[in-house]
């Protein structure tokens, strides 16, 4: 018996070639979709999970509250982690770490860069880290030592072994390679190419390090496993105050390792709120959806077919066949179809894998070895079969032999309002992702045009290595000499990206109670003018910082803060023991989130040995051939230093990444849904045209033009898609509108967004219900009279 259902099954398919196709390549666009997505999915979840102690390791994090506000911070002082390893319960082990630093690394001709860590030994036992070469206990014995990555030692010493050899670091020092570790995943937190001992950046650097106001490191710790969390915390709370005795301006609690990835977010009250979790369960809902569409688009077309096969039904309940042994094979013969459409949508995955991994920036891979995502096959498989076939298999069996027989034909009744219902839920699906995906874009244009206060189109930039400091005048005159540079300014850091602050800054009149937090830039005179901001009030630093040790530059938003027009220049603020004379206020521009109001800021005269070069280009001139001349120029004043440079363009446009990936995949599932619902109407439109054959003769006959016979097999679906508005729409608006609130600066929901989807979607299903109907219409009605 199931050898004939089997034979029956593959009989229909070859039979009925064309809507096998379209249902086959329909669910198996589906299934592609969905497993594409959900691999995504997993290795969002599985971040860290290959960390053995991942639910003992914490992040220490400071809340500070400034002006009626709670920011939280991972920057902590130098003392934190050993006084609290030392002294604090449940402590098991705790590390120093500097941020990450790109260090060139000098061995013989090979130069190259490579970003790593500063750590204490605690870093290796927290982490856990693999060592390849060397051991955990004596790696990091010495202050010259270092620990590398098997990726960062094969890119310096090749295949030759690599323990105990040296290495030079900024054409300076030479360090010895005490170990090699296991290369971690890209789905790790944690991302190195080596760690040099922490006492190794003490001593290179000017104190700070026994200060307990200043936040300057990251601090990871490991709890012993019998520690509760929320005690520790408690404890930990107010530790920094209690140990100083002084009233601080933060409070420290453990942030754990397991919700780094997917939350790791804050308020304004310094409340956790939803980070990445957001997107992981948005895309599952766009994966579900898209599997959804795919499902109903085989439920649609297994139904419409269903009169031809009535006469199979009637006969087989008349030879004693069952409706449970009916619902069987109809069933049977859906998840046939349905495992045909996984087999298929592997062939599709392996193809698709790699633009798919470009788009999401990742390196997934299929693994259909693994137990899990042949389980999650296999459940798509059933579950698609089963759902997809559950209303064709009851609806078939329900048939009555008897009229099935004699030719009737069965009414459409439900089975015709489930079909309409169902197609409407496809549409609203697509529009819905169409709408979202138009306002997302807009939402980043929106942002993208505005006015950020400073020019980011033609400024490259350009860290500052070596000895560029000391021949910074030289560097500056041949940059400008080449008739491709309009000026350069040098900054400690990105003018995008500003990480240091201060709240300890006061000034006539100031509330004592208010501690508000102030941006801090180092900058030098040719800053602004490289950066194109304007100067509303005073003046900008003198050349050389020639009489300026004690000026400070700011922004509007910090000049209302000290008076109300703005018109603040001559006055003075005091910081720390010092009192700095504001010289000059330039516009406000916008930083670190672009989505928000400007924050007040201020520059100071450029003092450190690390920072930016700023190069203001100028417009119209050849681009490539100015940063060639820009790089012989650097290496000339600079040599042994490889020329590395950054579009600022590149950098704001990082600001909008998470949203541009919503905007991508929106898009790309919004087409594919497209497509799946068009492919299940073009399957329903060529049967409709099939059914109405008789009567599109009839009319034609009776005179009625090509033109009119179109529109009518058309007005349907029209309908159809015009109520699939009608349920999109509002779903659309409250996504979005939700969405647009998180951002304090965002676009308006625009009607015509709503109508241009619409629009697009009623085209696009016209042009596909045309072709069928055109062929009906054209028919001759002497061959569609005819009768058997």
């Amino acid at each position: 018996m199931l050898k004939n259902y089997i034979k029956t099954t593959f009989r229909n398919l070859w039979k009925t070639r064309g809507y096998s196709f379209l249902n086959i390549f329909g669910l198996a666009i589906g299934i592609t979709c969905a497993s594409l997505i959900f691999l995504w999915v997993e290795d969002e979840m599985s971040y860290d999970n290959h960390f053995p102690n991942k639910e003992y390791i914490y992040i220490s994090k400071s809340k500070q509250t400034h002006d009626g506000g709670t920011y939280v911070f991972e920057a902590n002082p130098g003392p934190l982690a050993p006084a609290i390893k030392a002294e604090l319960p449940g402590v098991k082990y705790a590390a120093r770490v500097n941020w990450p630093t790109p260090l060139l690394f000098n061995l013989g001709e090979k130069t190259l860069y490579q970003t790593g860590f500063y750590a204490d030994p605690d870093f290796l036992d927290i982490f856990s880290l693999e060592f390849i070469e060397g051991n955990r206990a004596s790696a990091m014995g010495n202050i010259n030592d270092i620990v590398l990555t098997q990726k960062a030692a094969a890119r310096l010493f090749g295949n030759e072994p690599a323990m105990g050899k040296q290495v030079r670091i900024n054409n300076e020092e030479s360090y010895t390679v005490a170990g090699i570790v296991a290369d971690l995943p890209k789905n790790s937190s944690v991302q190195f190419d080596w760690i040099i001992p922490f006492k190794k950046f003490e001593s290179q650097s000017e104190g700070g390090f026994e200060t307990w106001g200043n936040n300057s490191f990251l601090t990871y710790v490991q709890l012993e496993a019998s520690a509760d969390l929320a005690d520790v915390n408690k404890q930990f709370y107010d530790f920094a105050e209690r140990k100083v005795g002084d009233d601080l301006f933060y409070k420290n609690f453990l942030y754990p390792m397991e919700r780094w990835r997917l939350y790791n977010s804050f308020d304004r009250d310094g409340n956790e709120q939803e980070g990445r979790i957001k997107f992981v369960r948005l895309f599952s809902i766009i994966a579900w959806v898209v599997l959804l569409i795919a499902c109903i688009n085989f439920m649609n077309l297994a139904t419409a077919r269903s009169e031809k096969r009535a006469k199979e039904v009637g006969m087989r309940k008349v030879v004693g066949a069952t409706k449970t042994s009916l619902i069987g094979q109809f069933l049977g013969e859906s998840l046939i179809l349905a495992a045909l459409s996984a087999l298929f949508a592997i062939g599709l995955i392996f193809v698709f894998i790699g633009p798919f991994n470009s788009l999401v920036e990742k390196e997934l891979t299929v693994g259909l070895v693994e137990p899990m995502h042949l389980a999650f096959l296999v459940c798509i498989v059933v579950v698609c079969g089963l759902v997809s076939g559950s209303y064709p298999a009851f609806y078939l069996s329900s048939f009555n032999p008897i009229a099935t027989l004699k030719g009737a034909r069965q009414k459409a009744g439900m089975a015709g309002f489930i079909r309409r219902g169902l197609v409407i839920i496809q549409y609203a699906a697509s529009i819905t992702l169409i709408v979202c995906t138009v306002i997302i874009f807009q939402q980043i244009q929106h942002v993208k045009g505005r006015d950020m206060g400073f020019e980011h189109s033609q400024v490259m930039t350009t860290p500052l290595r070596g000895k560029m400091l000391e021949h910074l005048d030289v560097i500056k005159e041949k940059l400008i000499a080449t008739g491709g540079v309009e000026t350069a300014g040098l900054s400690n850091m990105r003018v995008l990206n500003i990480g240091s602050n201060t709240w300890g800054i006061s000034w006539e009149n100031k509330d004592p109670n208010k501690q508000i937090l102030i941006g801090i830039l180092h900058t030098d005179a040719d800053f602004i003018p490289a950066m194109g901001m304007q100067l509303i009030d005073g003046r900008n630093f003198r050349p050389h910082m020639l009489g300026d040790s004690s000026s400070i530059v700011i922004n509007e938003a910090f000049a209302k803060l000290i008076q109300p027009d703005g018109r603040v220049a001559g006055q003075t603020v005091r910081w720390g023991e010092d009192t700095h004379t504001i010289v000059g206020v330039v516009k406000d521009f916008v930083y670190n989130n672009v989505y928000t109001p400007a924050e007040p800021v201020l520059f100071y005269p450029f003092a450190t040995k690390w920072g930016v070069l700023n190069i203001k280009t100028k417009a119209g001139m050849n681009l490539s051939k100015t940063v060639s001349q820009i790089g012989e120029i650097l290496k000339e004043t600079n040599p042994g230093y490889p020329f590395e440079y950054e579009f600022l363009d590149n950098v704001f446009n990082e600001k909008f990444k998470s949203e541009m990936l919503i905007q991508k995949l929106a898009g790309v599932f919004a087409v594919i849904s497209i497509i799946i619902s068009c492919l299940g109407l073009f399957g329903l439109a060529a049967f409709t045209a099939e059914r109405r054959t008789k009567e599109m003769g009839i009319r034609k006959v009776l005179g009625a033009s090509i033109s009119s016979l179109v529109g009518l097999l058309n007005r349907e679906f029209v309908v159809l898609v015009l109520l699939s508005c009608t349920v999109a729409f509002p779903i659309a608006w409250w996504i979005m509108s939700d969405w647009l609130d998180n951002y304090q600066y965002h676009t308006d929901l625009h009607w015509g967004v709503f109508a241009l989807a619409g629009g697009g979607a009623l085209l696009i299903a016209l042009l596909t219900v045309s072709s069928q109907a055109i062929k009906a219409a054209l028919t001759n009605p002497t061959r569609s009279l005819r009768d058997e």
